[in-house]
């Protein structure tokens, strides 16, 4: 019986040791994704929180074609995009200027499918008859600034629309 109770405090200590490495661990993983939060930032806005938006704006999706193709936003302005593909293919609502229209052009045409948007927090795809969101607050709107499908051949194809001062 002394040998069991010599045991219970090592092996408690044990645990108590195990439990304070778990959750230092966790904390260390937190760290990076807090720090891709900080970058998601772009020169024309950043994600927002949908409970920040002062309007939502009806987009509707279909073969190469935005309805509507031209956006009125001011700088500080919070929206969010309700995003409904009348399409039978896939599309995508990617907002950004040149630059980024053309590096999220590149990235797709290489992507696996299915793929596509999971780190892009300026973009979102959504499937034929679905309806999707993303909330953007607009930053230096007086720049060009975009927004387009870019499964491979739509943009070439003409489906892009363009963000106006407002």
């Amino acid at each position: 019986m002394k040998r069991l109770s010599f045991l219970v405090p090592i092996l408690a200590l044990a645990l108590i040791a195990a439990a304070c490495g778990d959750s230092s661990d966790d904390s260390t993983e937190a760290a990076p994704a807090a720090d891709t939060a900080a970058e998601e930032a772009f020169s024309f806005g950043a994600p927002a929180d949908p409970a920040d938006a002062t309007r939502t704006i009806d987009v509707v999706l279909t073969e190469f074609a935005f309805d509507p193709s031209t956006i009125k936003v001011s700088d500080g302005e919070v929206v969010t995009f309700r995003l409904r593909n009348e399409g039978t293919v896939e599309h995508d609502f990617t907002i950004g200027d040149q630059e980024t229209q053309d590096e999220h052009d590149a990235e797709m045409a290489e992507a696996t499918p299915g793929e596509e948007h999971m780190a892009d927090p300026n973009a979102v795809t959504v499937e034929p008859g679905e309806t999707a969101e993303l909330t953007w607050r607009f930053e230096n709107v007086e720049g060009e600034i975009q927004f387009g499908c870019h499964v491979p051949g739509h943009y070439a194809a003409g489906m892009v629309g363009q963000f106006e001062q407002g």
